[in-house]
């Protein structure tokens, strides 16, 4: 049990590098939904090859549409939300909030998924060591993310109701990781439910480019860099692992300790990275504030483990 809880620090840590490796990706191809949809297509087609090297098929019946609640085919749904909301709030509340407030949604929804058992995810009641725990994370959470603002972010107005937003896009990320657990659980393959996520998700994607009209000419740039940085197609991959990861922890450890590890993994990555500039991330030491953060952060996950 110990060892599965560790294994979603890692699963945040591949999210925090699939980041910065599609942030790359977007320099090339301009458009950030066009990025995304290369991200998407690649997790998609090596998770449904991995599902079909390993397991001969994907296959489901009518009965798996008919006996089952429909939310279960909402997760690439879900994550293409996300994403969309992500990238209209950074403009709108400025890049701090833009990272806090789904955080916050995030632990905020797990904790309730698991006190009700909310989408046929198990049953963790909160008790007084969780609690504080939570507690902790978000302190840690806030302590990490949060730095002096810049004079542009300082003039932005924020407007509750993109605030409100940014929290629910939190809520909404945590939803589709005990959405896709479930699926897991019905099909009998975490792997098939993230095969079936991702590839949903592309659709998605694919569609809203193409109805916006996005060009796909700057696409020849990407396959032109990636001679030389060829790591920049490896962010779906990543992302595959960690929807794949999630899915089979989630019926384990239930969603709320999905989630909170897979933060502080996601956060500790992403320190790491942008101490040292891996994948040509622009270089921003690590601070003592957020290093407090991180341990405090620590701490936390460790009380939510406890009884």
């Amino acid at each position: 049990m110990i060892l599965l809880s560790l294994i979603p620090i890692v699963t945040g840590g591949l999210l925090a590098t699939q980041t910065a490796v599609n942030s790359r990706l977007r320099s090339f191809v301009g458009s950030p939904f066009l990025a995304s949809t290369v991200s998407f297509s690649v997790g998609a087609l090596f998770l449904l090859a991995l599902a079909f090297f390993t397991q001969g098929s994907i296959h489901f019946t009518t009965a798996t549409f008919s006996d089952n609640p429909w939310w279960i085919w909402t997760g690439g749904l879900l994550g293409s939300i996300v994403l969309t909301v992500n990238i209209l709030l950074f403009p709108k509340l400025g890049g701090v909030q833009t990272a806090v407030l789904p955080i916050f949604g995030q632990i905020i929804m797990g904790l309730l998924i698991d006190q009700f058992g909310l989408l046929s995810s198990p049953l963790n009641p909160l008790t007084v060591p969780r609690l504080l725990g939570f507690v902790f994370v978000l302190i840690g959470v806030l302590l990490t993310v949060i730095r002096k603002q810049s004079s542009r972010e300082n003039k932005q107005k924020s407007v509750l109701l993109w605030q409100m937003i940014g929290v629910l896009a939190g809520m909404l990320s945590a939803t589709q990781t005990a959405v896709n657990g479930y699926l897991g659980t019905i099909l009998g393959s975490s792997l098939q439910a993230a095969a079936i996520s991702f590839s949903t998700g592309t659709i998605i994607l694919l569609v809203y480019c193409l109805g916006t009209q996005t060009t796909f000419a700057d696409l020849g740039k990407a396959v032109s860099a990636g001679k030389s940085y060829w790591w920049i197609w490896i962010g779906g991959f990543l992302g595959g692992l960690y929807v794949f990861g999630s899915a089979w922890l989630v019926p384990q450890i239930g969603t709320g300790q999905v989630v909170v590890m897979a933060l502080f993994g996601q956060l500790t990555f992403s320190a790491i990275i942008d101490q040292f500039g891996f994948f040509h991330a622009l270089k921003s030491p690590v601070s003592r504030q957020k290093l407090l953060g991180l341990v405090i952060m620590f701490i936390g996950v460790i009380l939510t483990k406890m009884a």
